[in-house]
């Protein structure tokens, strides 16, 4: 069974954009996937990231980083692509890459969610059936048998898949495969059906599948047919020049041969592996290299073009100024800092009074007016001291202690995680580990509680679906950049005043905060903290 990704793009020509692509495209067929990977990065130099030719460009990054293992890079090439690209015609197949980078890690719940996302935003009737192709292999795996059958049924009296054989092989193919599963008795019926289709087709990609799915048919009730289609499997493989699938068909044959015949299956394998694991590590290391040489070229382009002329200035009358600034900045500062404690202290005592009060004196004047022997009382005053309890915790948890030690970065990563719901996605973003160390525990309490008031800030106030939170560092300072795709804070006098308290925490830490007014939609703030 294998899921399946879509790349397609509109070129112009005579342009250097065209050129590079075509030249990665002619390298990703031949498998030279680090050499591809640059050109793909050449391309991507040549446009805007917010364009049409910026989505699709990222779409064949993504697709090498996820060939080669790279989930994580993968995964942060199409978040980026995806909120420079809000209304691209590429998003269905972003969000159907992204799936299959879950779906590869057995993290199945949002392998589903961002397949149903691609299959909401397409139109194409071939890319539809392909979603809901990969749906049904996530049902297969979670043993929905009944559901997985269902979809497949309705798959197969699509009249789009009678122009298309192969896609209908392989839908044919993975329902006789979950008919298997679930222990129906026309399973080998769909299975053979579609191992002929594909085989008169020559593709050798689906006959891989094929070939698999009847070896574990036969394997209870036929041993050497089992050995036979898995050695067909192998070889079809070996054609395709698909080394995962080859190590599939190898493991499967050390199980289904004797121990004499296992231990050469089990040699190649080894081989093949070690093999496919050193091409794999190097290939992160070549993407690694560009990535760096492409980021650090662009630094150069942005330092050159923002050099001026540097003004000198008597030594005396800036070190007067410079004596004099910070003493003002340091009274500044005590007071921004008093001035936060104060709203911080109003703002808990303001959600007590809100929030905990009415329901304390509402549930004391029940106990008093109503019969608590009669179950359905007794009940609704359980479910009322239940919800003060939530409410009462929900208020500690958010101004609790924070523990600046090893545990600072798992509990800030475990903080901003839970404000993920089914209507707000947040990711976190971190290209390289941080040095938390290299801060004082003052800063590190102010910033994770800064962070807090953003997210908070953002359920109240934005409408937003999307949060992304990226953590990076460089030799002086720790940069936290917050993005979401609310309504912004122009429009709203309620998000701007939220959001003071947060800037008057990050002055008195000697940190910037920064508001991105050139974005037309949605909220970015940039948190600068020295070390």
């Amino acid at each position: 069974m294998d899921c399946q990704h879509q790349n397609k793009a509109v070129l112009e020509p005579h342009n250097p954009y065209m050129e590079w692509i075509q030249k990665g495209e002619q390298l990703e067929h031949n498998f030279q996937v680090d050499s591809a990977y640059y050109c793909y990065n050449k391309a991507k130099s040549n446009v805007l990231p917010n364009t049409e030719q910026g989505a699709y460009i990222a779409l064949k990054i993504a697709t090498l980083q996820q060939y080669i293992g790279d989930y994580y890079g993968c995964e942060e090439t199409i978040t980026d692509a995806l909120h420079q690209n809000e209304q691209s015609t590429y998003r269905p197949y972003l969000y159907n890459l992204l799936a299959i980078c879950y779906h590869k890690q057995n993290n199945i719940e949002n392998a589903l969610r961002y397949y149903n996302k691609a299959l909401s935003q397409t139109k194409e009737p071939l890319d539809k059936i392909m979603y809901l192709n990969n749906i049904g292999l996530l049902l297969l795996e979670k043993k929905e048998y009944a559901k997985a059958i269902d979809k497949y049924k309705k798959l197969l009296k699509n009249p789009t898949l009678l122009q298309n054989p192969l896609e209908g092989a392989r839908v044919m193919d993975n329902y006789g495969y979950t008919l298997f599963k679930a222990k129906k008795p026309d399973a080998f019926n769909y299975l053979k059906k579609a191992f002929h289709t594909r085989d008169s087709l020559q593709d050798n990609y689906g006959l891989i599948a094929s070939n698999m799915h009847l070896s574990e048919y036969y394997q209870m009730t036929n041993a050497s047919l089992a050995k036979e289609f898995a050695e067909n499997a192998l070889q079809a493989a070996t054609k395709a020049k698909s080394p995962d699938d080859q190590l599939e068909a190898l493991n499967w044959l050390t199980q289904l041969s004797s121990p004499q015949e296992a231990k050469k299956y089990f040699e190649k394998y080894i081989t093949i592996n070690d093999s496919l694991t050193k091409a794999r590590s190097k290939a992160k290391n070549q993407f690694s290299k560009v990535k760096y040489d492409a980021k650090k070229a662009t630094q150069e382009v942005i330092k050159y073009k923002n050099q001026k002329s540097i003004l000198i200035v008597i030594i005396g009358l800036i070190v007067i100024i410079a004596l004099l600034l910070y003493r003002l900045y340091q009274n500044r500062n005590k007071r921004r800092l008093q001035l936060a404690t104060y709203s911080t202290e109003t703002r808990i005592s303001k959600r007590i009074h809100d929030e905990l009060a009415n329901d304390v004196f509402n549930a004391m004047t029940f106990t008093q007016t109503q019969n608590l022997e009669n179950p359905v009382a007794k009940e609704a005053l359980l479910d009322n001291l239940e919800l003060i309890y939530q409410r009462t915790r929900d208020i500690s948890k958010e101004n609790s202690d924070i523990r600046t030690d090893e545990k600072y970065e798992p509990d800030l990563f475990q903080m901003i995680d839970g404000y993920s719901d089914p209507t707000l996605n947040v990711i976190r973003k971190i290209s390289e580990p941080i040095h938390w160390q290299k801060i004082t525990p003052e800063k590190k309490i102010t910033l994770q509680r800064v962070i807090q008031e953003f997210l908070v800030n953002t359920k109240k106030h934005s409408h937003a679906t999307l949060v992304i939170i990226d953590f990076s560092e460089d030799k002086h300072n720790i940069s936290v950049t917050y993005i979401d795709n609310g309504i912004g804070i122009k429009d709203t006098q309620k998000r701007k005043s939220g959001l003071q308290n947060a800037e008057t925490r990050i002055l008195a830490i000697k940190g910037s905060l920064t508001f991105d007014t050139t974005i037309q939609k949605g909220c970015k703030i940039t948190v600068v903290i020295p070390k």
